[in-house]
C-alpha cells in the first residue's frame, strides 16, 4: 500500500460519494430547482473524470494475461450481478414474471461493460496516430447519438464517453502534477463554481439526458446535426470541469484515501440500498422535510458501510471470485481502475 499513488485513491473516493449522491437526487429533480441544477452539475463531470482515471489506469493493457484479468474482473461481476438485480428487482417491483436480459445492463452495470469494452477498443487506437485517434474518438461518440442502440450492451455510452477514457489513457504524470500549482487550482475553483452558476440561473431547464450518453438525439427531441454541435459542447464543458474537479484533490494520503481503492464494490452495491428507499415512503418524508441536505450524509453513509471490511469480505467472492483464504494470500492487490 505505501507504493499507492493516493492522489487517485482520493479523487475516486470523491467521485463515488458524488455518483451515490447524484442517484440518490435523482427523484427530486423535477420538484427543486437547486436540487435539478446539483444534478446536472454533478453529471457534468463526475463520469467523465472517473472513466479519464480508468484510462489513465489501462496503460498495461499490452502485458501479458491482461484481457483474461480484465475478463475476470469484470464480465463475470456483470453477469452475476444482472443476474442478482433482476432477482431483485422482481420481488422489488413485485413482478408477476421474472425477466432477465444478458444484453441490456441494469442500472449502472453499464460502466462493467463500456470499461470492458473501452480497453478493447485500446487494441485499435493506439496503432493510429495520437491525435488522430482523438479526433476520431470525438467523431464515433458524435456519431453514437445518430443510432438508436441507446442501452443494448451499453454500446451507446461505450462510444460516447470512450474519448474520455483514451485522453486519460495518453495523459502522464507529469500532465496531471500541472493542476497542483495554486493558479490552476484557483481557476479551477471558480470554474466549477461558476458552472453551478449558469446552470441554475441561466439554463435551469437544461435537459439532464443530454448528460447520460445513452441516448440518441432522435430521442433527445432534435435534429442530429444540432445534436453532434450539443454533444461537442459538452465534451468541452464535462473536460474542462472533470479537470478542474481534479486540480482540487489533495495529493496526500487521507483518512478517506482508502475508500478510493474500494469504489468498484461501492458502485456495484449501492443500487441495493439506493432502490430499496426509494420504492418506500423515504422520498415522500425527503420532499416533505425538504431534507434534500440528508442525502448527502446518506450516501456518505452507503459509502462508509460498502466500502468496510465486512462487507467487502463478504461479496468479494462475488466480484474476484476468490475464496476467504485466496483473499487473504493477495489482500494487498487493490483495484486501480474503477
Amino acid at each position: 500500500m505505501s507504493n499507492r499513488d493516493w492522489y487517485f485513491d482520493n479523487a475516486k473516493c470523491v467521485l463515488i460519494l458524488l455518483v451515490l449522491l447524484g442517484h440518490f437526487l435523482r427523484p427530486y429533480i423535477d420538484k427543486e430547482l437547486v436540487v435539478h441544477s446539483l444534478y446536472v452539475w454533478i453529471f457534468f463531470f463526475h463520469m467523465p473524470a472517473f472513466i479519464f482515471i480508468s484510462g489513465y489506469f489501462a496503460k498495461g493493457f499490452r502485458r501479458h494475461g491482461y484481457f483474461k484479468k480484465i475478463s475476470k474482473k469484470l464480465l463475470l461481476p456483470y453477469v452475476v450481478f444482472q443476474l442478482l438485480y433482476s432477482i431483485y428487482y422482481t420481488f422489488l417491483y413485485d413482478k408477476s414474471q421474472w425477466n432477465i436480459d444478458i444484453f441490456t445492463p441494469q442500472w449502472s452495470l453499464w460502466f462493467l461493460l463500456s470499461l470492458f469494452s473501452w480497453n478493447v477498443l485500446l487494441k485499435i487506437f493506439v496503432r493510429i496516430p495520437k491525435q488522430l485517434s482523438l479526433i476520431l474518438a470525438l467523431l464515433l461518440g458524435v456519431g453514437a447519438g445518430m443510432v438508436e442502440a441507446e442501452k443494448w450492451l451499453s454500446l451507446s455510452r461505450t462510444f460516447t464517453f470512450f474519448p474520455f477514457f483514451l485522453l486519460g489513457f495518453y495523459l502522464k504524470r507529469r500532465h496531471i502534477e500541472i493542476l497542483f500549482s495554486w493558479p490552476v487550482r484557483l481557476f479551477s475553483l471558480i470554474c466549477l463554481a461558476s458552472m453551478f452558476i449558469l446552470i441554475y440561473f441561466y439554463f435551469p431547464d437544461l435537459p439532464q439526458e443530454w448528460l447520460y450518453g445513452s441516448k440518441s438525439y432522435t430521442t433527445l427531441g432534435v435534429h442530429e446535426e444540432i445534436g453532434a454541435v450539443g454533444r461537442l459542447v459538452i465534451y468541452g464543458i464535462s473536460t474542462l470541469m472533470a479537470f478542474s474537479f481534479m486540480a482540487l484533490i489533495p495529493n496526500r494520503r487521507l483518512p478517506i484515501s482508502k475508500f478510493g481503492t474500494r469504489t468498484f464494490y461501492i458502485y456495484i452495491l449501492h443500487g441495493f440500498i439506493l432502490k430499496y428507499l426509494h420504492s418506500t415512503s423515504f422520498p415522500t418524508f425527503i420532499m416533505d422535510t425538504n431534507g434534500y441536505p440528508l442525502l448527502l450524509f446518506i450516501s456518505l453513509g452507503v459509502m462508509l458501510l460498502l466500502g468496510s471490511k465486512p462487507i467487502i469480505h463478504v461479496v468479494r467472492p462475488l466480484v474476484e471470485w476468490r475464496l476467504p483464504r485466496q483473499e487473504q494470500r493477495s489482500s494487498s492487490q487493490q483495484s486501480s481502475s474503477t
